[in-house]
C-alpha cells in the first residue's frame, strides 16, 4: 500500500470511528456538531440568476440568493443518534447584496409577461436578503435496513456531478416525507439476476409557488404578494438496480399534482397515474420520466466511467428518444495518463427539444405556470428549457484533502426562445485542509454572457468567494460499550 492510500485509510477509519463502533455491537447514541463554516462571496459586474428565462452565475447552491456586491452565509451541520432514530440539521443566516433588475428592459419584460402569462419578476429577489434559513433538517427512523425521514430535504438523482436533469442542488431543499433503502437488496427467485437495488421514494410541497391556471380552460389564480395555499404538492420515485460489476440501471419518475382548487388526498394523488394523460378536463398532474446508466469500461473500470441521463418531460414513450428526451451524457478519467494526480470529467447536457409541445416548453407546464421550480428556481438543470451546454473540469490532487479543480461551464440558448443567447464561465477552486479540524475554500469565475433581449453587448463580472470551515473533533456518546 502507497503512503497516499494509507493516508486515505486512515482518514476514513477516523471519519467513521461511531459508525465502526455501532457496527460492532456499541449502542447507538452519539451527538456531534459536524461543522461550521462561514463564506463571503463578492461579485463584481451585473450576474444572472434567472435560469427559468435566461441563465444563472452560481449554479447548484442550494438555491442561496447572491447578488452584484457582497454576499455572505454561515452556518453549521449537526446530528444525533438514539437508537433507530436520527436527527439532521444544517442551517445558516445568508445575506446577500441586491438583484440588479436594471437589465431587463420594458421590452424585454414585456416579452417575459407575454410567455409566462404572469407578472414580470415573479422568480426573481428584489432587494437585499438577510435571513435565517435551513438547508436540511430532517428526522430519521431506521427499520430493517429501511429508513423513513421527514423534514427538508436535498436530493441528487442523476449520475453527474456537475448537472442532473431531473433533481438536482440547484434549487431550494423540498419539505418531504421520505421512504429509503439504506443499504441494497436483491428481488426474491429469478429476478435476482437484476443484481443489487436501491429505492428511494418521497411526497413533498413545492415552494414559492404564487399562481396556477385551474380548470379545463386555465382560469389564473394567485397574487403577486403571497404564496398560495395550500401549494401544489409532488411526489418522485427513484430505483437503480446494478446487473453486473461494470452497469448500473435507474429509472426515475416525479409528478407536480393538486395545490389550491384541488388539495392533496388519496383520489388526487392516484389520479396522477392516469393513463389517459393531460387532455383531461382535471389534469393528472404535470409528469416527469428520467432513465439513466453508469458504466465502468471493462479493463480499465477503475480509470474509466461514462454515463447518461435522459428525461422525458411528458410521455416517455410518445416519439422518438431524440426529440422528446432532454439528454445529460458524460465521462470521467479518474486518472490521466503520466499526470497521475489529475482526473478529468466531460459532461453535456441538452434541453433544447425540437419537437417539445411549445419552444421553451421544457421545465414548464400550463397548470402549474411557475414550473419545475422551488422558490423560483429549476429544481433540475442549471441549462435551462431551450439550452445545450456542459461543463469540463480537471482536478489535481495534492493529498486526498487538498485538491484544486479548473472548470470551464457553456450554456447556449436557443435563438427561437427569447432572443437565444450565451454565458460562459472559466473558474478554479481550490479546497485545502489545513489542519484536520480546519479547512479553506477558494473559488473564482469569470464569466462572460450576452443574451440580446437584455442586453445587445457582451457583459461580464467576476465572482470570487473564500468559505472558512471547522470539524470539530468532539462526539457526546451518551453510553459505549454493549
Amino acid at each position: 500500500m502507497d503512503e497516499e492510500s494509507a493516508a486515505l485509510l486512515a482518514s476514513l477509519d477516523k471519519e467513521f470511528t461511531q459508525e465502526t463502533r455501532v457496527a460492532g455491537g456499541d449502542r447507538n447514541y452519539a451527538v456531534q456538531v459536524e461543522n461550521v463554516y462561514t463564506r463571503f462571496t463578492g461579485i463584481g459586474g451585473i450576474p444572472l440568476r434567472d435560469g427559468f428565462h435566461f441563465s444563472q452565475t452560481v449554479v447548484d447552491d442550494f438555491g442561496r440568493p447572491y447578488g452584484q456586491g457582497a454576499n455572505v452565509i454561515s452556518g453549521l451541520a449537526a446530528r444525533a443518534e438514539a437508537g433507530p432514530l436520527a436527527f439532521y440539521f444544517r442551517g445558516e443566516y445568508q445575506y446577500a447584496a441586491a438583484l440588479s433588475t436594471s437589465i431587463y428592459s420594458p421590452v424585454a419584460q414585456q416579452a417575459l409577461v407575454d410567455s409566462d402569462l404572469l407578472p414580470f419578476g415573479w422568480n426573481l429577489r428584489y432587494g437585499h436578503t438577510s435571513r435565517v434559513r435551513p438547508i436540511e433538517a430532517y428526522v430519521t427512523l431506521n427499520l430493517h435496513n429501511w429508513q423513513l425521514s421527514f423534514g427538508q430535504q436535498t436530493l441528487w438523482w442523476g449520475p453527474g456531478r456537475t448537472t442532473s436533469l431531473i433533481w438536482s442542488t440547484n434549487a431550494a431543499s423540498v419539505p418531504m416525507l421520505r421512504l429509503d433503502s439504506v443499504k441494497p437488496f436483491y428481488l426474491p427467485g429469478p429476478l435476482r439476476v437484476a443484481g443489487p437495488l436501491r429505492f428511494d421514494v418521497f411526497i413533498g410541497r413545492q415552494g414559492g409557488v404564487h399562481f396556477l391556471e385551474l380548470g379545463p380552460n386555465f382560469t389564473l389564480y394567485g397574487t403577486q404578494n403571497a404564496a398560495i395555499t395550500p401549494p401544489p404538492s409532488l411526489w418522485g420515485v427513484h430505483l437503480t438496480f446494478k446487473p453486473t460489476q461494470n452497469l448500473e440501471l435507474g429509472f426515475a419518475h416525479t409528478t407536480i399534482f393538486a395545490g389550491y382548487g384541488r388539495p392533496l388526498t388519496f383520489g388526487t394523488f392516484w389520479h396522477s397515474f392516469s393513463p389517459l394523460g393531460n387532455g383531461q378536463d382535471v389534469d393528472p398532474g404535470k409528469r416527469v420520466t428520467e432513465f439513466n446508466l453508469h458504466y465502468h469500461i471493462p479493463w480499465y473500470r477503475r480509470a474509466i466511467q461514462v454515463y447518461a441521463e435522459g428525461m422525458a418531460w411528458d410521455d416517455p414513450i410518445e416519439g422518438k428518444f431524440v426529440a422528446r428526451y432532454a439528454w445529460d451524457p458524460g465521462i470521467y478519467i479518474s486518472e490521466l495518463p503520466m499526470l497521475h494526480k489529475f482526473d478529468a470529467r466531460f459532461e453535456a447536457v441538452y434541453t433544447d427539444l425540437p419537437k417539445g409541445y411549445r419552444t421553451g416548453y421544457f421545465y414548464a407546464n400550463t397548470h402549474y405556470p411557475q414550473g419545475y421550480t422551488n422558490y423560483g428556481q429549476i429544481m433540475g438543470s442549471w441549462v435551462g428549457r431551450q439550452g445545450i451546454g456542459g461543463q469540463a473540469s480537471t482536478t489535481f490532487w495534492f493529498t486526498p484533502q487538498k485538491k484544486v479543480n479548473l472548470f470551464y461551464r457553456k450554456m447556449v440558448s436557443d435563438v427561437a426562445f427569447f432572443e437565444g443567447g450565451s454565458n460562459s464561465d472559466y473558474g478554479v477552486n481550490a479546497t485545502w485542509r489545513v489542519r484536520p479540524e480546519i479547512e479553506l475554500n477558494a473559488m473564482g469565475q469569470y464569466e462572460r454572457w450576452k443574451f440580446p433581449l437584455l442586453q445587445q453587448t457582451s457583459r461580464s463580472n467576476f465572482t470570487g468567494s473564500i468559505e472558512f470551515r471547522f470539524y470539530p473533533t468532539a462526539k457526546f456518546p451518551s453510553r459505549q460499550g454493549r
